[in-house]
């Protein structure tokens, strides 16, 4: 390959890259329905075809077996322990605004805390801030709807992947497929291993900050530890969000147990970041903090809050993608001049 030849790549992946930006711009609720969609169909496919080899069935039949399967256990979860979730939920509901009511009242103790106090009055009583809440309302109503449809999206993808696979590759130039292909191909199987190594890691803090509240007897261990469980998921912010709730509710006890249960969540995430990490990634998808930081960070500029949640498995894929398509094949092909 000439170096004019190898420039005009350069050139052409740049202007690719830039109107593939703009699309995802203008197309945000789409593509993050599809990425979530993508994410999904990893996740039933990660199950699903173990499954198949282990029961001799087909990869679709499989699927559908999953899903059913999960839809079950699903359902009778909520059944079993739906009761009880909801009442922890309501009180929950209950003991953060009582949290947050004593709080203020030791703020107005001092010059420096009432001062805090009327500051955040004027910012809630502004018309402002009624709207930041009427837009916060509509917004968890359309994620509701997203989540929803990613869903579908996901099991019409997970039963037969290869079909949108070979329609994908046909708007390539032949001599492209074989290589797009393999790199999609790589992509999944590290976007699984993420998920995997992810559903562990949920797992683990989840029963981790549960049983260490329910030692210190904060009240709705339970319901907390699901929490944490669920926002893990959530890269960066995650673990801030779901330490939120328990300070709180620990604030109604006493100052000692709030003392103990930001102890708890620090060393909770001490232990996740530098043990428990490191060693699903040693198995997993390496993801650099920096990484996932700035892709936490562009989601959320590109696809709004509910990017946040898809930021990490978005940075998994594209470094596949662009490990093979352009480090492997362009800066480091035996063609090109060093």
């Amino acid at each position: 390959m000439t170096k004019t030849q190898t420039a005009t790549r350069f050139i052409l992946i740049g202007l690719a890259l830039v109107a593939l930006g703009l699309l995802l711009w203008k197309t945000s609720e789409v593509a993050i329905v599809a990425f979530g969609g993508v994410v999904g169909a990893a996740a039933w496919r990660g199950i699903a075809v173990p499954v198949a080899r282990w029961t001799k069935l087909s990869e679709k039949k499989s699927v559908v077996l999953v899903v059913v399967v999960f839809l079950v256990v699903f359902i009778g979860a909520a059944w079993a322990f739906g009761a009880q979730a909801s009442e922890q939920f309501a009180q929950l509901q209950q003991t953060i605004p009582r949290s947050i009511q004593e709080i203020k009242t030791h703020l107005q103790a001092s010059d420096t805390g009432r001062s805090v106090v009327r500051s955040v009055h004027q910012a809630m009583n502004s018309g402002d801030a009624v709207s930041r809440v009427g837009l916060a309302a509509g917004a968890l109503l359309a994620g509701a709807a997203d989540m929803l449809l990613m869903l579908f999206v996901s099991i019409y993808l997970a039963i037969d992947p290869g079909e949108y696979l070979r329609g994908f590759l046909r708007l390539l130039p032949p001599g492209r497929r074989p290589q797009v292909k393999s790199a999609l191909e790589e992509a999944g199987a590290d976007l699984q291993k993420w998920l995997l190594a992810q559903l562990v890691a949920m797992a683990v803090v989840g029963v981790a900050v549960g049983t260490g509240l329910a030692i210190l007897g904060v009240p709705l261990a339970l319901l907390l530890g699901l929490i944490a469980a669920v926002l893990e998921f959530v890269p960066v912010v995650g673990p801030i969000l779901f330490a939120i709730p328990g300070v709180l509710v620990a604030f109604t006890q006493s100052p000692k147990m709030v003392l103990s249960v930001v102890i708890l969540y620090v060393v909770v995430q001490t232990l996740e970041s530098n043990v428990l990490i490191p060693l699903l990634q040693r198995w997993a998808v390496r993801l650099p903090p920096v990484i996932s930081l700035v892709a936490t960070l562009a989601a959320a500029i590109l696809f709004g809050p509910i990017g946040m949640i898809f930021a990490s498995p978005l940075a998994v894929v594209v470094l596949a993608l662009v490990k093979n398509l352009y480090v492997e094949d362009t800066l480091e092909s035996p063609g090109v001049a060093a």
